[in-house]
């Protein structure tokens, strides 16, 4: 007997459907734009890590979301930001970013919260690029707050304006609900005069002396040889007003040696404006005006150390070392 079995093949058609995670609730994604300074003005001396301009928080629009299952919550630098430069961070992370001018970065922070109940202290604040936050099946209402910073990294190249294009973002799950753009070109302007690193902290090595060098009807040792020039160097901006006051433990105009085991007595020294055939002395603890730029350029202000008897005469003069202390203070107007 034969059986005829017939065998259908068919299609098993598989539809899914993929729901959002999170999705607006009755609102839409906030958008908000931070002002930048038009002009920006520096000093060359203003140290690395110096904050140059703050928005401070300042709030965006509110908005409601709602998500469906757990996640996190992430933010995106706009796309004219750089990459995180070494040395700075808030909360653990990476803080300040490069921009397009060397020299000056920028840090960007989101709250959710309002802007008066915000953290003030941003070294406590998670920057946007470092958040990771956690999102649970929940309905939010978001308090949408921002805050913008820019930072001194270190040496500022000369470049016409600062502009940071592009959109931050803030997401939950895949959901962008927050948008900063940071509106406007920051003209730079570097002012003023910066110690160059080398003159920044000087040490003169004066050469060896006799007692028997010193003339007792004469308080400086005035050989030349005996004498070490130096000089305090700056990058100045045009139009700059270049003063100076050196201040120190002293006795009159000359530094006084420092007392302890092994230090000379009867002896200090004396600083001179100019090379070692100067003998025009230097005040201590009076502003003295150096000249004025007439444009970008180097500056210096050469000074000469010479020894100087404070004792009455040689023999009162004993041998050891002699060591002074001098602070060099600068002033531009």
């Amino acid at each position: 007997m034969k059986f005829l079995v017939s065998v259908f093949l068919g299609w098993l058609s598989l539809v899914s459907s993929v729901e959002a995670v999170c999705y607006f609730d009755n609102a839409v994604q906030s958008q908000f734009s931070i002002s930048m300074p038009s002009t920006l003005n520096i000093a060359r001396d203003a140290p690395v890590g110096a904050e140059l301009w703050s928005s401070g928080w300042v709030e965006g629009p509110s908005t409601n979301i709602r998500c469906l299952s757990t996640g996190n919550v992430s933010g995106l630098l706009a796309s004219g930001i750089g990459a995180a430069v070494p040395g700075f961070s808030s909360n653990g992370y990476n803080s300040v970013f490069k921009t397009n001018v060397e020299g000056v970065g920028v840090s960007v922070y989101w709250c959710n919260n309002y802007a008066s109940s915000c953290n003030t202290n941003y070294n406590n604040v998670t920057p946007i690029a470092s958040l990771s936050w956690s999102v649970n099946p929940y309905a939010y209402s978001l308090k949408i707050s921002w805050w913008v910073r820019l930072v001194k990294t270190g040496s500022i190249a000369p470049v016409n304006s600062l502009a940071l294009s592009g959109v931050n973002q803030i997401r939950y799950h895949d959901l962008v609900v927050a948008n900063l753009s940071m509106v406007g070109q920051v003209g730079i302007n570097v002012s003023a005069c910066e110690v160059s690193p080398q003159s920044s902290n000087i040490t003169v090595a004066l050469p060896n002396v006799l007692r028997s060098d010193f003339n007792n009807s004469m308080s400086v040792l005035d050989d030349s040889v005996k004498a070490k020039s130096f000089e305090i160097s700056m990058l100045c901006e045009g139009g700059i007003n270049v003063h100076y006051q050196v201040d120190g433990a002293a006795s009159g105009d000359a530094l006084r040696n420092i007392e302890g085991p092994g230090m000379a007595t009867g002896v200090g020294i004396m600083l001179f404006r100019g090379d070692q055939g100067s003998q025009i002395v230097l005040p201590l603890g009076q502003k003295i005006f150096h000249g004025a730029t007439s444009g970008k350029s180097i500056v210096k202000i050469p000074l000469t150390a010479k020894y100087y008897k404070t004792a009455a005469t040689n023999r009162e003069i004993t041998g050891g070392d002699v060591s002074v202390v001098a602070v060099f203070t600068l002033f531009y107007e």
